[in-house]
C-alpha cells in the first residue's frame, strides 16, 4: 500500500500540480525528429534497391575498389615463456587479413624495439626509431602470417602505420 502511495505522489510530482498543458519537453521533440530522420533514411534506401536489383554482372562493374588499408594486417601479442634470467618472452604474430590483396612494405609502431633475444631481421627489423619493417618490405600473401618472439621487461605496443597492397 505503501509503495502505491509513492507511486501516486511521484507521479504529481512529475505531472505537475497546476494541470496546464506544458510545452513538450525536450525529449519529445528528440524522439520526433529521429522518428523523422529514420523515416527519411528508409525512403533514402529505397532508391538503392534497384541498383541491388541489378543484373549479376551489372553489380560486378558497380562494385566499389578495395581500398588499401593498414586494417588488413593484424598484430597480435601474447606472453610466452619465460626467457634467462626471469626477463617475459612475448610471442608477436602479424597476418595479413585480407582475403584477395597481398600487402608489402609493411611498417609497424615499435617505440625503441629491443630484445634481449635475437629477432631474425628478415621477420622484423627496426627501421628507425619508432618505425619496424615486416619481413624485410617483402609481399605477404592473403592469410599469411609472420611470427617472432622477442625479450623484454615489458611488452611494446606494435601498430600497423602503413601497407602497400596489390590486389588483383
Amino acid at each position: 500500500m505503501a509503495c502505491a502511495a509513492m507511486v501516486i505522489l511521484f507521479s504529481f510530482l512529475l505531472l505537475g500540480c497546476d494541470g496546464a498543458s506544458d510545452p513538450p519537453s525536450s525529449s519529445t521533440v528528440k524522439h520526433e525528429k529521429i522518428a523523422e530522420v529514420h523515416v527519411r533514411k528508409l525512403l533514402n534506401l529505397a532508391a538503392a534497391v534497384p541498383a541491388a536489383a541489378a543484373p549479376v554482372d551489372d553489380r560486378k562493374t558497380a562494385a566499389a575498389p578495395v581500398e588499401c588499408s593498414e586494417e588488413f594486417v593484424a598484430v597480435s601479442q601474447a606472453e610466452a615463456s619465460r626467457w634467462l634470467g626471469g626477463m617475459p618472452s612475448y610471442s608477436v604474430t602479424i597476418t595479413n587479413t585480407c582475403a584477395s590483396c597481398a600487402v608489402s612494405d609493411v611498417h609497424v609502431s615499435c617505440g625503441e624495439f629491443w630484445s634481449a633475444k635475437l629477432v631474425d631481421p628478415t621477420s622484423f627489423r627496426r627501421v628507425t626509431a619508432g618505425d619496424c619493417l615486416v619481413s624485410g618490405g617483402g609481399a605477404m600473401q592473403p592469410g599469411e602470417s609472420v611470427s617472432f618472439d622477442y625479450s623484454n621487461m615489458y611488452p611494446y605496443d606494435l601498430d600497423v602505420t602503413s601497407v602497400s597492397c596489390s590486389c588483383g
